[in-house]
């Protein structure tokens, strides 16, 4: 018989191994129709030491925008972080494709969720120069709060007509779940097989933005809900100058079509490419 101290480990061992296959294996087909949850890194838990995380924004194969995303802990709170995603231009003033269609000067976008996946809150900020080449000065806010599962947004938009404020539709937010924005790419997916489909609400600033009913008093786009559904099957993405085995997950809604590539091993998000329209498709690729 081994010594008490092996014995211990052992059991442990096999504590910590099927703990993890209950996660990543079972949990998300007993949860089948519920969205992942948000995932965030241990990393991120022990004092938000893993770096910020670059991606490029392509537009008609072109460099469009520069994009940052990290996980930052909320002032004050030990269990409750930031997920964000910033939007900026270039710095390259050479960089100038699809300014014909859209002139964005900034884009920020932030989920507060719980250590455990649950989603708090959120909010946005979109400001735009112009629109189609002509000057459209616009900025619009975004912000709400999470409470006994809706989502009751509040929107404020601030333009050459003057500065309005709006309540969207409260959103069913499912449990350990989240709210799909194609525009705040998160950096891990677990959980994911062939085969798997979920729904969630989604809600996209920058149609809102856009949406010609801001301006008029209504909000008749960028809110909804979309279906997903994993691809069966896997294939190879160069990334960082290997291949990388992926999973592809389709997103797709009444205003939204997007495309995940998540990387099989570790459940990195790689690439997403979100389609506003059939000449405007973003492209966002991970650089680290």
């Amino acid at each position: 018989m081994p010594p008490r101290l092996i014995s211990v480990m052992i059991v442990m061992l096999f504590i910590v191994v099927n703990t993890s296959l209950f996660y990543t294996e079972i949990l998300p087909r007993i949860r089948s129709g519920l969205p992942p949850s948000f995932n965030v890194d241990l990393a991120d838990e022990a004092g938000n030491l893993r770096p910020v995380v670059n991606w490029k924004v392509l537009v008609r194969g072109e460099e469009f925008l520069k994009l940052r995303t990290g996980v930052t802990l909320v002032d004050n709170q030990e269990d409750e972080f930031w997920l964000w995603a910033e939007y900026s231009q270039p710095t390259n003033a050479g960089l100038k494709p699809a300014r014909d269609f859209l002139g964005l000067k900034l884009m920020r976008n932030e989920f507060r969720v719980h250590r455990d996946g649950d989603m708090l809150g959120l909010q946005a900020k979109v400001q735009i120069e112009s629109l189609r080449g002509v000057d459209f000065p616009l900025t619009l806010e975004i912000s709400g709060e999470v409470s006994n599962g809706l989502l009751r947004p509040e929107v404020k938009v601030d333009s050459r007509l003057g500065e309005r404020t709006f309540k969207l539709e409260s959103m069913d937010v499912p449990v350990s779940g989240a709210v799909f924005q194609p525009f705040l790419p998160v950096h891990r997916i677990l959980g994911l097989y062939p085969g798997r489909t979920w729904k969630q609400p989604f809600f996209d600033p920058l149609s809102l933005a856009f949406s010609s009913g801001v301006a008029q008093g209504g909000l008749d786009q960028g809110t909804g809900s979309v279906i997903a559904k994993v691809r069966n099957d896997i294939v190879d993405v160069m990334w960082g100058g290997k291949k990388i085995p992926c999973i592809i997950i389709d997103y797709t809604g009444s205003d939204l079509e997007s495309t995940v590539w998540v990387g099989v091993q570790n459940g990195m998000v790689i690439r997403q490419k979100n389609r506003l329209s059939e000449s405007m498709e973003w492209d966002l690729i991970r650089l680290n």
